[in-house]
């Protein structure tokens, strides 16, 4: 008997160790073998399976246990929950609780977790008020899921309450309220909470720095992002390849550009992480002729670029409209094994759209197997560039087909489609289509858009009944949209309060006295057209001069109205005369 008894601790060791490093099938063989079984092993199988995504076994084991304790519950809620099946890990846990399981901290943490995922905050709640009937509520651990929980599902005021209340908080509670606020786009909150936690003297770790320095560059905030850079030059984390990468990224979102590719220079042991933040940078900041040196230093290293390398890239081939690049970068994505990569094909997309290949952009889309939101709008938009107004009000049918729900830059897409093909009823459909049945907010540029459509259709009454009861604050490229429709139709009322906002908004542009100009000139008002003009010479505005640009050899060269900066600039207008134009 005693024989028997250690053969069996012996099994159940070995058990452990195999189900522990996933060899399930292993595992499986000699849980076979046992000549009797306890809740530990059946848990012990459950908890295996649920690590490596196999949750249908999972459950079977679950469901065949002639007992069950908190670890049962606890192993297949989080596995529902790691693998995305967060309904069911709701469910489950609602099982748990009437069955009488106490759940404990991790099970609460999971649920919570699920919770966050599903953005669903009325069970967010639920949980909480379970947690403080079970005294749950004071244990950091719990406290820090649930703030998460409520940050994720925008309920910061919930999530705050629960941060302030805390007995006492770690640096996870003051990270996770800061990201809270950053990603809900309110990172003065987040930098205010930043302070404080100096002044608490809360000891740093790489994940609050980053934090900081994602809000520092989402508000473009430079000042603060150079004090925060400081401290981490301080701390230390300088050092750390993923805090430094973070500050690169702030200082390229705050656009000071040098700092960010001197600090890039200086990083050891540069990963593709740091390549592509540099990148991206570059092209976002208006240097793509950068990003494209960057990247082909990038290929005299070891470092190999990824799918959003080649996104960033792809962008200022799209930027530079530079087509037999962008298609010898295609050659590389697919020789590189990364065209099935949603991003990488998005991008492909994109590029071949702005170059006018708008066949080799559909072609890409159609071979994208697991098509996303990204897939969709950008192909929608690559048609609304160029003028196929009918093919993308076609794709965003098929898209809805396949239950993928459109949002705010999906529209966007369509009302340009609309206004460039002149849909004029498709258009005004489609706008109320986005308050009626998809409540998503719109925003500047779809009034930007609607104004547009009507304006070149000539419906200038419904022109003026949008402005006068638009419920946000007009920006500049609305008011500099309306102007340039005022000036088609010589409506010289409504182009005078354009062009007035705008001059109040953005003082040093020209365009608004030479949009201006041609809505007086439109109106046949010659003496206001002399006004208008000598008001620009008075304040020392120029228009923008002409601009062409031609590609060679892989490279554009940009040519500007009398300009003597070019390469040769002697030779090049000594043959001015030979140039002919089809």
């Amino acid at each position: 008997m005693v024989i028997l008894r250690a053969s069996f601790f012996c099994r159940i060791a070995s058990f452990t160790s195999i189900a522990k490093y996933e060899r399930i099938a292993d595992a499986c063989h000699l849980s076979d073998k046992m000549p009797q079984r306890d809740v530990s092993s059946w848990n012990r199988l459950i908890t295996g399976y649920a690590k490596t995504g196999d949750l249908e076994n999972a459950r079977l084991v679950f469901d065949g246990m002639p007992e069950r304790d908190v670890v049962s519950w606890t192993a297949l809620i989080s596995g529902y929950d790691q693998y995305g099946f967060s309904s069911d890990a709701l469910k489950l846990f609602s099982r748990m609780v009437f069955s009488g399981v106490k759940p404990n901290q991790v099970t609460l943490v999971s649920t919570l977790s699920a919770c966050a995922r599903l953005l669903s905050v009325n069970q967010a709640k639920q949980v909480h008020a379970y947690s403080i009937g079970t005294g749950f509520e004071s244990s950091i651990f719990a406290a820090n899921a649930l703030i998460n929980a409520y940050a994720k599902c925008g309920s910061l005021e919930d999530a705050r309450q629960m941060f302030d209340k805390m007995p006492e908080r770690d640096v996870v509670s003051w990270c996770t309220m800061m990201g809270g606020y950053a990603e809900n786009q309110l990172g003065k909150k987040a930098m205010d909470l930043y302070c404080k936690m100096t002044k608490d003297y809360v000891k740093q770790n790489h994940v609050s720095l980053i934090t900081v320095l994602t809000t520092c560059g989402s508000l473009a905030a430079l000042v603060q992002g150079k004090m925060v850079h400081a401290q981490v030059v301080r701390t230390g984390f300088h050092m750390n390849s993923v805090v430094g990468n973070a500050v690169v990224d702030m200082y390229t979102k705050c656009g000071a550009m040098r700092e960010a590719h001197r600090l890039f220079d200086k990083m050891f042991g540069s990963d593709i992480v740091s390549w592509t933040t540099m990148m991206v940078g570059f092209v976002q900041n208006g240097y793509s002729e950068e990003a494209l040196k960057l990247y082909k230093k990038l290929l005299w290293t070891d470092v190999k670029p990824d799918p959003f390398t080649f996104a960033s890239i792809l962008g200022a081939c799209a930027n530079l409209i530079m087509l037999e690049l962008g298609k010898q970068l295609h050659a590389h994505v697919i020789g590189t094994g990364h065209e099935m990569s949603v991003s990488a094909a998005s991008s492909l997309v994109t590029m071949y759209s702005k170059c006018g290949n708008i066949d080799n952009a559909a072609q890409v889309f159609d071979k994208i197997n697991c098509k996303n939101l990204i897939s969709w709008n950008a192909m929608i938009a690559g048609y609304a560039h160029n003028g196929n107004g009918e093919e993308a009000l076609q794709l965003l049918e098929m898209m809805l087909e396949t239950n993928i729900k459109p949002n705010h830059i999906t529209f966007l897409g369509i009302l340009s489609a609309c206004s460039h093909a002149g849909l004029v009823d498709e258009g005004c459909y489609y706008f109320d289509m986005m308050r009626r049945e998809n409540n998503i907010s719109l925003t500047s540029n779809h009034y930007g858009c609607m104004i547009d459509l009507l304006g070149r259709a000539g419906r200038m009454y419904q022109v003026e009944d949008i402005v006068n009861n638009m419920p946000i604050e007009p920006d500049a490229s609305l008011w500099q949209t309306l102007l340039g429709v005022c000036s088609i139709h010589g409506n010289v009322e409504l182009g005078e309060r354009a062009a007035k906002n705008l001059i109040q908004l953005e003082p040093k542009n020209s365009s608004a006295y030479a949009l201006m100009s041609n809505v007086y000139a439109a109106a046949g008002r010659w003496k206001d057209v002399a006004k208008v003009r000598k008001m620009m010479k008075d304040r020392g505005l120029k228009t923008l001069p002409g601009c062409s640009w031609i590609q060679v050899k892989n490279w554009v060269y940009t040519f500007l109205a009398e300009d003597t900066s070019t390469p040769l600039p002697e030779e090049i207008y000594a043959n001015d005369n030979d140039i002919e134009i089809g």
